[in-house]
């Protein structure tokens, strides 16, 4: 259980009411969204939590489709109750709350067995320690190499949300519907989390270097794939490889690169060669990139972006997968935007 909590610790309540669920608290929006790819059968919100408890409640439930999220507080108005069901939440609790209410209420959204068995939709959410370790290491690193490389905050937070929002767009849409399957939509989120691990290996001159890249420099950069495909290959020796979320991010991680014309890297692979999780990536990592600001690159536009993506469809991106994209543009702006508030860099 993630609790996102406020200046009112609530955490002892909640640890009594999950009944043998883990318990892990977050005091920001910021924190929040670095938890919680980590796993877990549901999210609880605090109302009053700085940034807003509704903005944080309804971007964690755009960004995990399958964990149900609830906001709890006391003083709710009859508009952010409306709000709230409009987002879609499971739910709100209203304090002061004894633990059996909490626990009847929780036992409702999970299911009779939630707290006891894992639901076979949540296999994410209920792994055993060691795997959930090991998972929220890679996820550190990731954030930690996302600080020498840009200064646009919560990258890694956007790359992930959208990538997953993107892949139930496609799935709705019946684009590569038999390819979307309950592993890639459960895993893809965290894959694109780690896509860029692999710069942990390049040097502060070049990840931090203001402008463009020398040719010598390029090619090192372009080193991080495989760099970071090493690193999910190492952690995949502890279960033989038989880790589907692993096996998804080395997906991505090696190929998030690679071009539909086969002008990519690092690899060379063209079309549908290339995995799906990866051309999904591909779309999002590079619209996030333009929409955001970097040491080497300014920030552009929506508009100058999405024609960016409409002009590289067909040659960097799958056409068909840019095309879903550019449907739903307004919706991945809005995302955005409510990822983005706690740096306001998004425009």
């Amino acid at each position: 259980m993630l609790v996102a909590q406020g200046s009112l610790d609530v955490s002892g309540l909640f640890s009594q009411a999950a009944d043998g669920l883990d318990v892990v608290c977050a005091g920001t929006h910021q924190e929040a969204f670095a938890r919680v790819r980590e796993g877990f059968h549901v999210a609880l919100v605090d109302l009053r939590i700085p940034g807003g408890g509704l903005s944080l409640a309804g971007a964690l439930a755009t960004s995990q489709p399958r964990m149900p999220v609830l906001l709890y507080g006391s003083d709710p108005t009859i508009e952010e109750l409306e709000e709230a069901l409009n987002l879609g939440l499971a739910g709100f609790l209203r304090l002061p709350m004894d633990v059996k209410k909490v626990r009847d209420r929780l036992t409702r959204i999970l299911g009779r067995t939630a707290f006891k068995s894992v639901p076979a939709s949540s296999q994410l959410a209920a792994a055993e320690p060691q795997p959930r370790a090991r998972r929220a290491g890679l996820l550190a690193l990731a954030k930690l190499i996302e600080q020498r490389d840009t200064e646009t905050g919560l990258h890694v937070e956007r790359v992930a949300a959208f990538s997953e929002a993107l892949a139930f767009r496609l799935r709705d849409a019946g684009v590569y519907g038999a390819q979307i399957d309950d592993n890639l939509l459960q895993f893809i989120g965290i894959a694109a989390w780690l896509h860029d691990i692999g710069k942990v290996s390049i040097p502060d001159a070049i990840l931090r270097k203001p402008g463009r890249l020398a040719p010598d420099e390029f090619e090192l950069m372009k080193t991080h794939c495989v760099k970071g495909w090493e690193v999910i290959q190492a952690a995949t020796k502890a279960d033989d490889g038989r880790d589907p979320e692993l096996n998804l991010a080395a997906d991505v991680i090696r190929h998030h690169h690679e071009r539909w014309d086969g002008k990519g890297y690092p690899d060379g692979l063209k079309g549908e060669a290339t995995p799906l999780a990866a051309r999904i990536v591909a779309v999002i990592d590079a619209y996030d990139a333009m929409r955001s600001k970097r040491l080497y690159n300014p920030e552009r536009g929506k508009r100058e972006s999405l024609e960016e993506i409409r002009r590289c469809a067909g040659t960097h991106f799958d056409p068909r997968i840019a095309e879903v994209f550019l449907r739903h543009a307004d919706e991945f702006e809005q995302l955005g935007r409510t990822l983005e508030r706690v740096t306001a860099r998004w425009k």
